[in-house]
């Protein structure tokens, strides 16, 4: 992972004794040019942070104190996020504990949280995301439509496969919706109504997902290419001849993604050599097993970091549409796992890692803002799109 670190950060650390702690030891990169020039913490050969011990210990922490350490290395594994209503607290479900649910409630960090966001000058979104277009919702029509799908994802009438199933139809309802004539009270009326509706039809309905087009297919399995890559903290350093290689190295991994058949690119240390087809093969996990994956859903919801700001200034249409993709990102990356291990069906582990890699990126790759992936999602956000890829790829 790459940290950020300010320039205030930066001499904290240096005059802290880190240099004479770490002789002839890079502790920082540099990262873009000119007005747009970052600093990173340096990272061993290995991958891990500079500044990380054998026991896996921060040492700046352990050494000099907690203070010393970057904001963001302090936050995680909360993202405060800015939301309609003030502040809400985003949390990085690529942490082991919050993967699983373990660790102290939120309340507990409250005070300190508090004191830490006050350094970033955050402040409430002037406006709720548009809705499609230039459209925009008010600050309870917005409220309304996230808790029609808290609501289908926290209820206890169907089973974790089913809730779902039910947000993605109720998505599929909305792609059809035009609320510029039904406003105020009426849209929260209709979005309650429209919930109860998909909750209804999850129930009821064949538990046999709808085809995913071919041409669908593939627009997925490149947007499933983006979020399996993970920052390489060597090419910081790397001159221009090995990004334009690494470059070429990506076009063609890219490419194997695309067809979907033959071995997968090695996208990350630690991946088997195996191919697409032997992934497919892998049966989807128990129900009780999906409970991670809702809650990584909800979390989004809860914090507002599913669109605008939150979620690359993608309306609230394209942003609940990625969002509602994220179990198939979850799933195959979960079935890459368990193929790797020789398992033919996926277990509880095998979803939680599944969901740690696709939580590395979601939000916070930036090739996810690149124009060409604005196009990509649009193109995605279609009726029986997620719904289609949920029993396809979902765990």
């Amino acid at each position: 992972m790459l940290v950020p670190v300010t320039q205030s950060e930066m001499r904290r650390i240096l005059d802290s004794g880190w240099s004479e702690r770490l002789p002839g030891v890079t502790l920082f990169h540099r990262r873009g040019c000119l007005a747009d020039r970052t600093h990173m913490l340096a990272h061993q050969p290995d991958g891990a942070c500079v500044f990380l011990s054998k026991d896996n210990l921060c040492r700046l922490h352990a050494e000099t104190g907690v203070d010393i350490k970057p904001l963001p290395c302090r936050l995680f594994p909360f993202m405060p996020a800015s939301a309609i209503d003030g502040l809400r607290m985003d949390l990085r479900c690529d942490c082991p504990s919050v993967a699983v649910n373990k660790g102290r409630s939120l309340h507990v960090h409250a005070q300190e949280l508090a004191r830490l966001v006050g350094q970033m000058r955050l402040g409430p979104r002037l406006s709720a995301p548009a809705w499609s277009g230039r459209l925009r919702l008010n600050g309870r029509e917005f409220a309304a439509v996230v808790e029609a799908f808290v609501r289908l994802l926290r209820g206890k009438a169907l089973s974790p496969r089913d809730r779902l199933r039910a947000g993605c139809l109720l998505l599929d309802t909305l792609y059809e919706v035009r609320p510029h004539k039904v406003r105020g009270e009426r849209f929260v009326e209709l979005m309650a109504l429209l919930s109860e509706g998909a909750e209804t039809d999850a129930a009821s309905r064949d538990s046999r997902p709808p085809t995913v087009p071919d041409r669908l297919d593939r627009l997925f399995r490149q947007w499933l290419f983006l979020h399996m890559l993970a920052d390489d903290p060597h090419l910081l350093r790397a001159g221009r001849l090995a990004r334009t290689r690494q470059s070429w190295r990506r076009y063609g991994q890219s490419r194997a993604f695309l067809r979907g058949c033959g071995t997968i690119p090695r996208l990350r240390d630690g991946w088997p050599d195996i191919t697409f087809e032997s992934v497919m093969q892998v049966r989807p996990a128990p129900d009780d097993a999906l409970e991670p994956v809702l809650r990584f859903i909800r979390v989004k919801l809860d914090a507002h970091a599913f669109a605008g700001p939150g979620y690359y200034r993608h309306d609230m249409i394209r942003g609940l549409t990625a969002l509602l993709m994220s179990p198939a990102l979850v799933g195959w990356a979960a079935r890459l796992r368990a193929a790797g291990a020789g398992r033919g069906a996926l277990a509880t582990d095998d979803v939680i890692e599944g969901l740690r890699t696709t939580a590395m990126t979601f939000g916070l790759s930036p090739l996810m803002s690149r124009l060409s992936e604005r196009l990509r999602l649009r193109s995605l956000a279609v009726p029986g799109g997620p719904s289609g890829l949920l029993g396809r790829y979902g765990p």
